[in-house]
């Protein structure tokens, strides 16, 4: 670990004990720990600045309010950095989005190492977030992702890394890669591998522009490594310009406005960015799958496949569509009448309703019967 003066004052808030023994471990014998049992006793070590850095496990079990004694701790000595360690389980990635939001000055990692060093570090008060990790999050907000395709953005924007593994990613949410995948062709939006990718090349660009880091140490913590495995600070220019379509020097005249634009604008990038995608193509129709019927339960309905135990609650905006879909109607009319009938902006509905249908194709409750079958063949 990077040394922080003569020696580290760390404070460790588990009640995992392989992981607290796992991160004394890296911090080595040259720091002072503090082995804290919660958020208590976390806000009296930072009221008398005792602390550089408080390592917090995200889902901490015996101490529900521990979100809240992270707020005041943040409040009561900025200049300690923390770092909230995170595991690939939905309530740990939702409680550690939480985090992000309301602490952006917060990092995230799941293990020891580079990203850990480098956030393990005393902040200067008012120095910027050390991590794009908030911004990611409302970006991957405004995508229309559900299921596992959000929980995989949720972990590429907490973590970004070129070097970790999609399938082994894949594996900690309880799939397949080819499994993964799917969540992301029904709305047609990037692939998971180009996701993982824009949310590493933003880290990169923003610890360059905003944070001041030299590329030698952005590298590491962003993945960017030889074959070898260590870092390669010559290649993170060009990873930047591949992964974001700007390179550095059209990053710096733009700021942080242009680095947003260029994420949001590579995240929705579709497989084939020359057409519009066949399945949301003007003519493209769409029908429930033998089998899925609606069903009241209590106040609200269900669509259900009860063939595979499939089932959705449909909303106010879903209970709008459905008729649209069992009678066949095409793409753009259920956009125009939706408009209409919701009194909402076109580009809105549009937006809302490729998700609300991109999760349906997904879920193998509706299926896609192209009104051009030419078209729908890529022809």
């Amino acid at each position: 670990m990077r040394a922080m003066g003569s020696s580290p004052r760390i404070a460790l808030v588990f009640d995992d004990e392989l992981q607290r023994r796992r991160f004394a471990e890296h911090v080595g014998p040259g720091t002072r720990v503090y082995h804290v049992p919660g958020g208590d006793e976390l806000v009296k070590l930072a009221a008398a600045h005792t602390l550089d850095v408080a390592v917090v496990g995200v889902l901490n079990r015996t101490d529900q309010l521990l979100p809240s004694a992270l707020r005041e701790f943040s409040t009561i000595a900025p200049e300690v950095a923390i770092v909230g360690v995170f595991e690939s389980s939905r309530p740990s990635l939702d409680e550690a989005a939480d985090m992000a939001q309301e602490l952006p000055a917060m990092g995230f990692v799941s293990r020891p190492g580079a990203r850990f060093d480098y956030l393990a570090r005393r902040r200067t008060p008012g120095s910027p977030a050390p991590t794009f990790t908030s911004a990611l999050l409302t970006c991957m907000d405004r995508l229309p992702l559900f299921g596992p395709a959000r929980l995989f953005a949720v972990l590429q924007a907490l973590h970004p890394s070129f070097a970790s593994s999609i399938p082994e990613q894949a594996g900690e949410l309880g799939l397949s890669r080819r499994n993964l995948e799917r969540w992301f062709q029904g709305p047609d939006i990037c692939s998971a591998g180009c996701l993982q990718s824009v949310c590493g090349a933003a880290e990169a660009a923003y610890l360059r522009l905003v944070c001041g880091l030299p590329e030698r140490e952005i590298a590491p913590v962003v993945g960017i490594l030889t074959r070898d495995g260590v870092g390669n600070p010559q290649a993170v220019p060009r990873t930047i310009r591949s992964s974001l379509r700007l390179g550095l020097d059209e990053l710096r005249a733009g700021g942080v406005r242009a680095l947003l634009g260029a994420v949001e604008a590579a995240l929705r990038t579709s497989r084939d960015p020359v057409r519009t995608p066949a399945q949301w193509g003007p003519d493209t129709r769409y029908v429930p799958q033998p089998g899925v019927l609606t069903v009241p339960v209590e106040d609200s309905v269900v669509l259900m496949d009860p063939a595979r135990g499939v089932q959705v609650p449909l909303d106010a905006f879903g209970m709008d569509v459905w008729p649209m879909v069992t009678r066949g109607a095409p793409f753009a009319e259920i956009v125009a009448e939706l408009a209409a009938v919701r009194r909402e902006p076109t580009h809105s509905v549009r937006a809302r309703l490729i998700a609300w249908l991109g999760e349906l194709l997904v879920l193998r409750l509706i299926r896609r019967e192209p009104g051009d079958l030419k078209a729908a063949n890529g022809d």
